[in-house]
């Protein structure tokens, strides 16, 4: 990862342990245990849109699109502070 510059080596008071769990036929896919860092994460709430709404304004596009990221959650972005507290060890 490191050398694709997917990672990268950095310091923080936070660390997840990290694991290659393979399954056969397929390549090692990595693993991050964040339940730590998970339990001391604020949860925000806000308010669920109601899909009666969200049906209505669906039905009345001319068009629409479906997206599928491959490996999605490797894509997000991470604010600094996300980024410092969710390195892997």
């Amino acid at each position: 990862m490191l050398d694709l510059n997917i990672n990268e080596i950095g310091q923080s008071d936070y660390a997840s342990p990290m694991i290659l769990v393979e399954a056969p036929g397929k390549e090692p896919l990595p693993c991050i245990d964040y339940r730590l860092v998970n339990s001391n994460v604020r949860t925000q709430y806000f308010p669920l849109p109601y899909i009666e709404e969200r049906v209505e304004r669906v039905s009345a596009a001319k068009c629409i699109t479906v997206i599928d990221i491959a490996k999605g959650y490797w894509q997000i972005p991470l604010s600094e502070r996300a980024h410092d507290v969710a390195q892997p060890l």
